[in-house]
């Protein structure tokens, strides 16, 4: 007598995963694309797709009312979405010009500090240092194009230079008057499209993807993101531009695709942050850093779980806030690649690093590595490499951060601030570091080292390194060095 086993409480899972399936495929689905290029298809997707970025709370409201208004015109004009993106970005530039909330809160008051007894709104002093900047941009790439010497050949050196130069003498001028306040305002803007110019006088050498005045318009692209471009310049959304129909639709179906997963990265984001810190009270990494009499007071078990925690939940947010630039582009036309693409799989750090934030890692690959690697060192590899990457992962590292929080130095003090960036410092090369063990040193793995070697301890590694690197990432240069060093020594009961 045989017995029969029942399959059928397998049934609903399998279900479930067969729409899994289909919805992972949805852009290879030929019925799906056909419907995505009809009218209902379209009203749908978007529908949905804008949908999903609400529920994501990646985007505020009055952002994605711009950005529904901008999908609208491009999904109704298709063959004008190059003027449809440039006069969107204009209006986000003029909106919100700058990249965090500090520069906004330093705009309100520089305006508030103007003596005279006359008062100057903070929309007319960030306006302002909007159309002087895009006044700078266009005679920047104007003088490139009529320069033969190295503005021409060294364009992005040239503003760097420029910059630094401005910040220099601005860091010194006196706050409390008009030209202090109009100047501050003009180098957050600066500071804040910086990376954008710079693919701009770089794309002036490639195949023109549109003029030149055009091209020292897009500053700010209506998808948002940091002061590293998303998407970088208008060449290199020319190559990712759907062509026709049917690429249109696959690009939409994927980014409808992206928009859902963001907000399933956000809420769990959400879920774990709740879960860890509110429900189970693991300490945040930030507050142990800068608080150390409380740390101290901590079972070392409960400050290990802060920091594992602190690298889980920051690769979800990461992931999330990235997706949902993303998506917003490929629903525009352009099926640029993922910011955070599975890091967890990598099984080194320079493969970590590729995975973890791709348009910041391409910043310092073109405008650092790439250079250093074409010009020094030829003859012996490993030597050009270790330099390249510390060009890049190093004192590019540190002048992209630079840039990024110049104003801390709008109060005339500038001396105070320099101890602030020996975290920063020490940060950008113990990055360096690691990542020139990794591509010189690093040894890779094989299935024939077995599962533990090749699967679980590279990865292992990878995490560690990046758990004790996050202790000294000081992006807002918060607390001091030995805060940190404290914080570390701590983990392990010095």
């Amino acid at each position: 007598m045989s017995i029969v086993f029942e399959q059928e409480p397998l049934r609903p899972f399998s279900r479930l995963m067969q729409w899994r399936r289909a919805w992972l495929t949805i852009d290879a689905n030929p019925a799906a694309r056909s419907f995505a290029g009809t009218i209902r298809g379209l009203l749908l997707i978007h529908a949905l797709f804008l949908a999903a970025l609400a529920v994501s709370l990646q985007i505020s409201l009055s952002a994605l009312a711009l950005i529904g208004l901008t999908l609208l015109a491009a999904a109704r004009w298709p063959g004008r979405r190059l003027t449809i993106l440039i006069t969107s970005s204009l209006i986000f530039l003029l909106l919100r010009p700058f990249r965090t909330a500090d520069m906004n809160t330093l705009v309100v008051d520089l305006a508030a500090a103007v003596g005279n007894g006359v008062s100057v709104p903070p929309l007319a002093l960030q306006v302002a240092g909007v159309v002087l900047f895009l006044g700078f941009a266009q005679l920047m790439i104007a003088g490139q194009r009529m320069s033969s010497g190295i503005w021409s050949r060294r364009p992005v050196l040239v503003q760097l230079v420029g910059f630094l130069a401005v910040l220099a003498f601005a860091a010194f001028v006196p706050p409390g008057d008009y030209g202090h306040a109009m100047l501050w305002a003009f180098l957050a803007v600066w500071a804040s499209c910086f990376w954008f110019l710079a693919y701009a006088a770089v794309d002036l050498k490639a195949k023109a993807a549109a003029p030149d005045g055009v091209r020292a318009l897009y500053m700010r692209p209506v998808w948002g993101g940091d002061v590293a471009p998303f998407g970088k310049g208008l060449s290199f959304l020319k190559r990712f531009e759907a062509k026709d129909d049917e690429a249109l639709a696959v690009t939409r179906l994927k980014a409808l695709k992206l928009a859902v997963w963001t907000a399933i990265l956000s809420w769990t984001a959400l879920a774990a942050m709740t879960l860890f810190h509110e429900m189970l009270g693991v300490p945040k990494l930030g507050f142990m850093i800068l608080n150390p009499e409380d740390t101290a007071a901590m079972p070392l078990g409960l400050q290990w779980a802060g920091l594992i925690v602190n690298y889980g939940v920051d690769l979800l947010i990461i992931a999330a806030w990235g997706h949902a630039i993303v998506a917003v582009a490929r629903m525009m036309g352009y099926n640029i690649p993922r910011n955070t693409v599975n890091p967890l799989a990598s099984r080194s750090i320079a493969e970590f690093w590729n995975r973890y934030y791709y348009y910041f890692k391409e910043v310092l690959v073109d405008f650092f590595f790439y250079p250093a690697f074409m010009r020094w060192f030829k003859t012996s590899p490993r030597l050009r490499i270790a330099f390249a990457t510390f060009c890049a992962a190093g004192f590019g590292n540190f002048l992209y951060h630079l840039i990024f929080v110049s104003h801390v130095f709008a109060d005339g003090t500038p001396f105070d601030e320099l101890d602030r960036f020996a975290t920063l410092a020490f940060y950008v090369g113990l990055l360096s570091a690691g990542l020139i063990i990794s591509q010189i040193w690093g040894r890779k793995t094989s299935p024939a080292d077995g599962f533990w070697r090749h699967e679980v301890l590279p990865r292992i590694n990878v995490a560690l390194f990046f758990c004790f690197l996050k202790i000294f990432d000081s992006v807002w240069l918060e607390g001091q060095l030995s805060d940190r060093f404290h914080f570390l020594f701590g983990l392990f009961g010095v």
